[in-house]
């Protein structure tokens, strides 16, 4: 039976690279996104490369959709052995400036509330021997100021992803974390330009191309003894710090790298 993986925001960025990969390693592709447009488009480039694959549109803050995204897939295929949540926005303002608490939820609700809601109703598709990877951020293991809800969303993944990584250990359901750094994504390009005057003074951010990150993620995601991967240097470093400083010295060290309003 050929394995088949999920992939949420998989029309572009990290989650088509991660795409790409595990269609080339013999994997069915299910891309689901909300963009019918986007998901055409990735779908046509993956089967250009000879991979076997599909697209759903979904919402992932809908459960309906979901629910319906989830019969489709268990209708058809009756299981996953990968399932990719890397699904999400990021919202560059001070917290003082959103408008509303509508605004203020949606990072929330998409990055956080959506991975949960997707995990949660695949889960009953995942079998011995797959594989559940979230995708976080550098930023879900710091605060960054203009970014609290975004970091608040992408810390909640990796405590989420935590917990059911232990919840799943016995049935042999391998759980993983991804926290990455900047990546050169339509997602990166337009969170720049929507980011306020402060925040574009600081140092040249560095891009790494969404493949090679990919790679790495997908070579990392093995065994059940490890389930935060660090494909970036720069969120490597980060961790490093956290380790060997005392919290205080490490703050004072990123207080001077981050800009600041």
């Amino acid at each position: 039976m050929k394995k088949v993986a999920v992939i949420t925001g998989g029309s572009s960025g990290l989650g088509y690279a991660l795409s790409e990969i595990l269609g080339k390693q013999g994997y069915s592709i299910i891309i689901m996104a909300r963009n019918q447009e986007k998901i055409t488009k990735a779908v046509a480039s993956l089967k250009a490369l000879n991979i076997t694959a599909k697209g759903i549109s979904c919402d992932i803050t809908d459960e309906n959709a979901l629910l319906n995204a989830f019969n489709q897939i268990k209708g058809e295929y009756q299981h996953v052995d990968y399932l990719i949540l890397n699904a999400g926005v990021v919202t560059t303002k001070l917290l003082s400036e959103y408008k509303n608490t509508k605004e203020l939820k949606q990072d929330l609700e998409i990055d956080l509330m959506g991975t949960i809601l997707s995990a949660y109703q695949f889960l009953p598709l995942l079998k011995e021997g797959s594989k559940l990877l979230m995708i976080s951020s550098g930023f879900g293991l710091m605060g960054a100021a203009g970014y609290s809800m975004y970091c608040a969303a992408k810390a909640g993944i990796v405590n989420f992803g935590e917990s059911l990584r232990r919840e799943l250990l016995n049935k042999n359901i391998n759980v993983y974390v991804a926290c990455p750094g900047d990546m050169d994504t339509p997602q990166f390009h337009e969170e720049v330009k929507n980011a306020p005057a402060w925040m574009k003074k600081e140092t040249p951010r560095k891009l790494m191309k969404t493949a090679v990150v990919a790679e790495k993620i997908i070579k990392q995601a093995k065994g059940s003894k490890k389930y935060l991967i660090v494909p970036s240097g720069d969120v490597n470093m980060l961790v490093v710090l956290s380790k060997i400083l005392p919290r205080k010295f490490r703050d004072s060290l990123l207080d001077g790298m981050f800009p600041r309003p």
